[in-house]
């Protein structure tokens, strides 16, 4: 039997996940070319143009089951992926739009290469003004190392199991086309000062000057004209954002021809000191408990990408529903609309930057951290996976467009460069390097181990015994892993073979021993500084099934109930 998520059997494969899919940068015109491509592989040489070509459903990415193929892209081979359609040219500069392709790719349009990507994680734009036509055909030709190469890759693996998943290449996220009038706002960034009432705005484009609108609700609350890069909002009276009250500003910039619309948020993320002297974590000044789920970002049927729009929002609104206020998302960058939906609904979240490097030392970054030694100096580049200068100078490159691409959305409060030792490099400098370029959110320099005493984080993961809060620095105490327990939901996951930290077979046991866990190893060390935790994990992933979400999503293991009341406990021990 094929195990398929509850709305696989809903999505139209003509026209899939066809929201628009920046939300930060909306304009009118937009054209959605998901649906039914066409794919070929080869050994590296050009495709055949008649021959063996077989269908694909764009945005599921290539092995993924609603995709409609059964294999994977392996090294040294080349994936061309192609469709046909029509468009009506407008007298507007046509920009053809990438959400993400899985690893690297040239785009070639009616014949002419109209660009190049290198990185599977972050959205590209091209003009193509001058090659579209009224029938036309997309070319992609891409290539995909996965974790044997130089971009990042996440949990992805050629040789995968245990806590490592299938690999998947190509398109795996929303193609689309946007008209662009003569004078227009091509790029935004926002940056929110809570202590001061303003908004920095930097603005791109080809206008000659801007209308800038504001409104809280229906209530007019700022407007302004420039014709600079930069401008200042400015507010009478700020509203704050939280996961209790997720409120968001409606912004509308005005050039000569166009108004796009876009959003902000006003919060601050920082910390303090509480009566006893512990570092506490702050959201707008005051202390918060960062109770969350670690997210893989993986869907049964869809691999890295969700089957619709609705499986995003059931899943965010079953989170706060439990009780979470934060999710961190582990290893991977989701699509834009996902951190648009946490902003909507309240959700922090902290950001990894997907891994790369390798092959990992087992010795150094598995079984010695987990017995005791977790600490290791990460200028030994070639036991800890970077020993080569063009892989940590490639980590840079993707490490810098993930952060641009992600900077607007007011849920993200933390960044995290480095997970467990893989990949890790010059920790201390790449934080400095993250702090120097986003002075608003905080940073996880080293989730796990191999903490380097840089960033904001005391951060430990914790599985194979009792968790006791470390010796306190001057940085908030955070449980960034534990737990893990595994119980299999027959018929709703899909194990080769199981793995987890420890093993139940009876779900009323697996509850009992989840939520004595956080008890445990949670509330108990509250008082004595930790300020968050985030429990191993919000779904199971193929062998791991250690989620609180079965596979396909259909089945909640834990008692929604109880979770949500041990949560609330949680935050009112930090007040």
């Amino acid at each position: 039997m094929t195990l398929l998520s509850p709305w696989a059997k809903h999505i139209d494969f003509d026209d899939p996940l066809n929201e628009y899919p920046r939300m930060q940068l909306q304009r009118g015109s937009f054209t959605s070319l998901n649906g039914i491509w066409e794919f070929m592989i080869t050994d590296g040489s050009e495709p055949d143009r008649n021959d063996n070509w077989s269908h694909i459903v764009v945005p599921f990415a290539l092995g993924s089951k609603l995709s409609g193929t059964d294999r994977n892209l392996m090294p040294g081979e080349t994936l061309w992926m192609r469709k046909s359609f029509d468009y009506t040219p407008k007298d507007h500069t046509v920009v053809l739009n990438f959400e993400a392709v899985d690893q690297s790719c040239v785009v070639y349009l009616n014949g002419f290469e109209v660009g190049r990507h290198v990185g599977g994680y972050t959205p590209f734009s091209m003009d193509v003004s001058q090659v579209i036509q009224s029938s036309n055909e997309l070319l992609v030709k891409i290539t995909d190392d996965t974790d044997q190469g130089l971009c990042a890759y996440g949990k992805q693996k050629i040789n995968h199991g245990g806590m490592f998943y299938t690999p998947s290449a190509g398109i795996w996220q929303t193609v689309w086309l946007e008209d662009l009038p003569a004078y227009a706002v091509t790029d935004i960034k926002l940056t929110p000062d809570y202590d001061n009432k303003a908004v920095y705005v930097r603005l791109a484009g080809t206008y000659t000057q801007v209308v800038v609108t504001v409104f809280a609700g229906d209530e007019l609350v700022h407007r302004g004209i420039t014709n600079k890069q930069d401008y200042t909002i400015t507010l009478k009276e700020v509203h704050a954002w939280s996961p209790s009250d997720p409120f968001l500003y409606t912004l509308y910039l005005q050039t000569e021809e166009e108004t796009v619309k876009s959003y902000f948020a006003m919060r601050k993320f920082g910390s303090s000191r509480d009566a006893r002297g512990n570092v506490r974590f702050t959201l707008n000044g005051e202390p918060l408990f960062l109770s969350g789920l670690l997210d893989q970002g993986y869907s049964v049927d869809g691999l890295m990408t969700y089957p619709s729009e609705d499986a995003m929002r059931y899943e965010l609104k079953k989170v706060k529903e439990m009780g979470f206020n934060m999710l961190r998302k582990h290893v991977k960058v989701e699509c834009r609309r996902w951190y648009y939906l946490c902003d909507v609904y309240g959700i922090l979240v902290m950001q990894d930057i997907p891994n790369g490097g390798g092959p990992i030392d087992k010795l150094h970054n598995m079984v010695l951290p987990t017995i005791g030694y977790r600490t290791y100096s990460d200028s030994n580049y070639e036991v800890l996976g970077r020993p080569e200068e063009e892989q940590r100078n490639a980590y840079y490159q993707e490490l810098l467009m993930i952060l641009d691409t992600l900077y607007n959305f007011p849920c993200i409060f933390a960044w995290v460069p480095f997970n467990e030792g893989w990949g890790q490099f010059d920790s201390a400098e790449v934080t400095a390097a993250i702090m120097k370029y986003d002075t608003t959110r905080l940073v996880d320099s080293a989730s796990g181990w191999h903490d380097n005493g840089a960033g904001d984080f005391n951060s430990r993961h914790c599985y194979f015994r009792r968790f006791r809060a470390p010796r306190p620095d001057d940085r908030i105490m955070l449980l960034s892993e534990f737990g893990g327990y595994t119980y299999y939901e027959q018929g709703h996951s899909e194990p080769e073979k199981l793995y987890g930290y420890k093993q139940f077979r009876d779900k009323a046991k697996w509850n009992e021993a989840v939520l004595e866990a956080f008890a445990r190893d949670v509330l108990k060390n509250i008082p004595k500084g930790l300020s968050g935790a985030i429990y191993t994990q919000l779904s199971d992933v193929e062998d791991e099934c250690n989620g609180l979400f079965s596979a396909d999503r259909r089945v909640l293991k834990i008692d929604e109930r109880k979770i949500r009341r041990l949560n609330e406990r949680c935050y009112r021990s930090v007040k």
